[in-house]
């Protein structure tokens, strides 16, 4: 279990990077590894045994959803790939809705 948290650690503080890295070059996709990096974090603390609650997992599942549309719709250059992802895991997060709700 401490090498799973140990490589949560390691992706957040990448998609940080990587995102701060990409901020002046293409903003939708630094928005994009915030929010994969902001899903890791929640995920993080669920499998530490410390849930956020699920106001917390909702709001995240409305910017994953947000997200999805704009990588798919509102940018000039559509990524799909990154949209898929930011759709699998607000469903992913709607998951760990369901599951704090019934335990």
């Amino acid at each position: 279990m401490y090498g799973l948290q140990i490589f949560y650690r390691i992706l957040i503080l990448l998609m940080l990077v990587w995102g701060t890295v990409y901020l002046t070059i293409q903003p939708a996709y630094s928005v994009h590894l915030y929010l994969i990096a902001l899903y890791l974090f929640v995920t993080f603390f669920e499998l530490r045994g410390n849930p956020f609650n699920r106001g917390v997992y909702h709001l995240l599942i409305l910017l994953l959803l947000a997200n999805a549309g704009m990588q798919f719709f509102l940018i000039e250059e559509p990524n799909i790939l990154s949209g898929f992802v930011s759709l699998f895991f607000a469903f992913f997060a709607w998951q760990s809705v369901q599951r704090l709700r019934r335990g």
